[in-house]
């Protein structure tokens, strides 16, 4: 009811925007990175990616393909991930910094293969967030059996 007073007054709403999450684009851009890691961003990847944005940070469709066009963009023309991992580990905890990574399987694992060049950027984003190889291959093996379970 705010939402809607505010928007005809021209006020500010709650609803999330792509220009207000840092956190939600740094995600989607190391996201997008471990889809691209193999020279292929299926379709099966995207829509897990856009589906896994839309979970994790609660966003609307829309919100989440401007995401998601933002995260390509600013992730081609990064150098380097440490950009993007610096913002997810100043502003989350280990458990949080976690959930990324799963979210980073979910998306690897979407088109039922994770190419070697996937799974290095994989443990090269885990490293850098945090998250030790062990913790790393233990989600890898949870999301498997998420997968297996829902089909």
């Amino acid at each position: 009811m705010f939402d809607r007073f505010s928007k005809l007054f021209g006020g500010k709403t709650s609803e999330k925007t792509a220009e207000g999450d840092g956190l939600a684009l740094a995600t989607a851009a190391l996201l997008v990175q471990v889809s691209k890691a193999d020279g292929e961003f299926s379709t099966a990847e995207r829509t897990q990616l856009i589906s896994s944005l839309q979970d994790h940070f609660d966003l609307d469709q829309a919100v989440a393909n401007e995401i998601l066009e933002r995260a390509e963009k600013d992730q081609e023309d990064a150098t380097c991930l440490y950009r993007f991992t610096k913002s997810v580990t100043d502003e989350l905890d280990q458990e949080e910094r976690q959930a990324i990574v799963r979210l980073l399987w979910q998306v690897a694992l979407a088109d039922n293969h994770v190419d070697n060049f996937e799974a290095n950027v994989l443990a090269k984003v885990a490293g850098l967030l945090g998250v030790s190889p062990r913790d790393r291959v233990t989600l890898k093996h949870e999301v498997e059996a998420d997968i297996a379970a829902a089909t």
